[in-house]
């Protein structure tokens, strides 16, 4: 579970455990009222070696509660090794002891601990005063100090975020850095070194009511999910940076152990990624895109692994929002794609007002939508064709793109925003239709959507007995088939084959009543398959056809 502090400013004291026996660990976050004292526990470790590897890369704890005996790294020898470094923000200590304890604690005093809590005493009555002692001594740290610590902190953090940012995004980034002189630089990276790094692009799936444009991104939704993120990445204790890479896109390098197997290594993954989707779309109501690549073990690979991350999250555009994509479970299509349709055949039929343009339209459209694994980058130059087409024929009438386009973006521009291809193809019907009721105001005026819907309704009510599909219904109506199946939801609340569905369980229904054979029923309200007819019945009315004939019957006597 994730403690969120979505609002406020309020200063809190970071906090981490560290002891061997998971019980006290679980007892010292429970009994002692943290958040009432202003802190919060981010950490926990079960040796003193954990900590110290937590510590030293990260410091950002204010308050370290540590046993003193303890295996691998017990709690002297950690705060020796805090001692000897010298760390920029190195946490005052509290140590647990036993009664047996007393030379160990003296010589935890030396080594800068400032008090003890003796563990038969774990209650809050004797554990919090010493805590609220500890607590006074680090508010009475002076100011000056502590502005300095924050600024050189606040320093080091926006130039590591240049430079991962840099690596990430400029395959020529490192020729601009002076990797002889920057030793911060080099101790950076350095830190590592024995880890296999996997690069991770989050993609925040938003888009407008209108799917006019991709929504603008908030900063408040900005903060909110980057404070989601760290925090989550607090809780899986693994090396790890975060970025903003662009206006509405994140990465993350994850690091793991060298010795990390492949299927340990992609649990790990995953266990990470899903715990950040639902977090997010619990709190922020906002869905993820996520592109994670191979591992690589050296920094400068990273821009590599960034393009296939980035590459693997936008395929959301034709796969749809909220998925995580991996490299060998799905292969993106970066060659250009070939021109569904003949968009020069199109745009003669419309400039004739002939209405084959919208047979031209929707079959290109459908092609388009039925190619998986496909970028915008991939496909652009097919939308762009098209753009060009549309203005060439708008020059030639003496017109231009602000006769058809109610903003004064360029139409090119406004394709390269859009997140997802539904949405893109939503638009350019909405444009095409524009244009043609332009040349032909009284030919090809798209008609009040539920007009359309009420001639669709009834021209289904006097054919669903037949085999009858939305493209033909579309095609009949003289509209594309996306644009019915729109407007249909739109108007009636259900899709189209759900409607004509009804239609023919009611019709069935009524049959079965009667004396006609259940083959012959069948056939009639439009199923070939008596199998299939009778799923069908069953799934709306929750039992088979012969069912509910037996009980019509029994009723009746």
């Amino acid at each position: 579970m994730i403690s969120l502090q979505l609002n406020g400013d309020e200063k809190m004291f970071r906090v981490m455990i560290v002891d061997d026996e998971p019980l006290v660990r679980l007892a010292m976050g429970a009994i002692i009222p943290w958040q009432d004292l202003g802190c919060e526990v981010v950490a926990e470790a079960a040796d003193g070696h954990e900590a110290w590897e937590r510590i030293s890369i990260h410091q950002d704890i204010d308050l370290m509660i540590v046993d003193m005996s303890m295996p691998i790294m017990d709690a002297n020898t950690l705060l020796s090794k805090l001692q000897e470094a010298n760390l920029t923000n190195s946490p005052l200590s509290i140590v647990l002891s036993a009664y047996s304890d007393f030379n160990f604690v003296r010589k935890a005093f030396l080594l800068g601990a400032v008090d003890y809590i003796m563990k038969a005493d774990l209650d809050p009555k004797h554990i919090v005063p010493v805590i609220e002692k500890a607590l006074n001594q680090l508010k009475e740290r002076t100011d000056s100090s502590l502005t300095l610590q924050k600024m050189n902190h606040d320093a080091d953090m926006k130039q590591r975020e240049v430079w991962f940012r840099g690596l990430l995004c400029d395959k020529d980034y490192i020729y601009s850095l002076n990797l002889t002189q920057d030793d911060s630089f080099q101790k950076w990276v350095a830190q590592y070194a024995n880890y296999q790094h996997v690069i991770i692009t989050l993609l925040p799936d938003r888009r407008s009511p209108e799917g006019s444009k991709t929504a603008q991104p908030d900063p408040e939704h900005h903060d909110h999910l980057v404070k989601i993120i760290k925090q989550g990445m607090e809780i899986v204790k693994l090396p790890y940076e975060f970025v903003q890479t662009q206006e509405d896109e994140y990465s993350l390098m994850l690091c793991v152990e060298s010795s990390t197997s492949y299927l340990n290594l992609r649990g790990r993954v995953m266990e990470l990624l899903d715990s950040l989707r639902n977090t997010i779309k619990n709190f922020l109501n906002v869905s993820l895109s996520i592109g994670v690549s191979e591992s690589c073990a050296d920094w400068k690979a990273w821009h590599l692994r960034y393009n296939q991350a980035k590459g693997l999250a936008s395929m959301r555009f034709s796969e749809g929002p909220g998925r995580v994509y991996y490299p060998e479970t799905v292969s993106v299509t970066e060659r250009q794609q070939n021109i569904p349709w003949d968009y020069s055949v199109m745009m003669f039929h419309m400039e004739k007002g002939d209405n084959q343009w919208q047979q031209q339209l929707s079959a290109g459209l459908t092609h388009l939508s039925e190619m998986p694994n496909v970028t915008l980058e991939s496909s652009l130059p097919i939308y762009e064709e098209l753009i060009w087409n549309i203005g060439a024929l708008l020059h030639t009438k003496g017109m231009n793109w602000t006769h058809v386009i109610e903003t004064r973006r360029r139409p090119y521009e406004i394709v390269e925003q859009f997140n997802f291809r539904e949405d893109l193809h939503e638009w350019i019907e909405k444009l095409v239709f524009r244009l043609a009721d332009l040349l032909h105001p009284d030919k090809f005026r798209e008609e009040n959507p539920q007009r359309l819907v009420e001639r669709v309704k009834r021209y289904v009510e006097k054919n669903y007995c037949n085999a009858i599909t939305l493209g033909q219904v579309s095609e009949w109506a003289q509209v594309t088939e996306s644009h019915l199946s729109k407007q249909f939801v739109k108007e009636t609340g259900e899709h189209f084959i759900e409607y004509v569905t009804k239609l023919r369980i009611n019709e069935a229904t009524r049959l079965i009543e009667t004396d006609m054979k259940m083959y012959e029923i069948g056939v009639r309200v439009g199923y070939e398959n008596p199998e299939h007819f009778s799923r069908v019945f069953k799934k709306y009315r929750g039992m088979s056809p012969q069912k509910y004939r037996d009980n019509y019957s029994k009723k009746k006597e």
